[in-house]
């Protein structure tokens, strides 16, 4: 079995069982809205590198990033229950706040006003 294809099921499977144990699993208070965005797994399958976005403005990406660290071993343990893998890899977490980002661009885009009907009425005289 090549190595790529190994590294992608574990990605996968890593994202699969972790977005469960997030939602379903783990109470912490501090870690309710967020999302996972993408889970790199190293070359080497011992290190996984989690990208995590916070849905809430309000929310502090130091805290989720704290909360994330004191889960962490609890998140290994459980997901070593659930991985056909001999070593669970490493967890390392990046949280990020591209998602409030993209809808504060997308809201900023909406307040634009609708483009002017005599720009468009001159284009389509220029193509008859």
């Amino acid at each position: 079995m090549s190595r790529s294809f190994r590294k992608e099921r574990l990605e996968e499977t890593l994202r699969r069982e972790l977005g469960s144990i997030l939602s379903f699993e783990l109470k912490d208070p501090r870690l309710v809205d967020i999302t996972l965005n993408e889970i790199e797994v190293s070359s080497d399958l011992q290190t996984a590198r989690i990208y995590v976005s916070v849905l809430e403005e309000d929310v502090d990406v130091k805290q989720v990033r704290r909360a994330l660290e004191h889960a962490r071993g609890f998140l290994r343990s459980t997901l070593a229950g659930r991985l056909q893998v001999r070593r669970v890899p490493e967890l390392v977490f990046r949280v990020s706040r591209s998602v409030i980002e993209a809808q504060r661009i997308e809201a900023l885009i909406q307040q634009l006003p609708p483009p002017s009907t005599e720009i468009s009425d001159s284009i389509g005289e220029d193509i008859d």
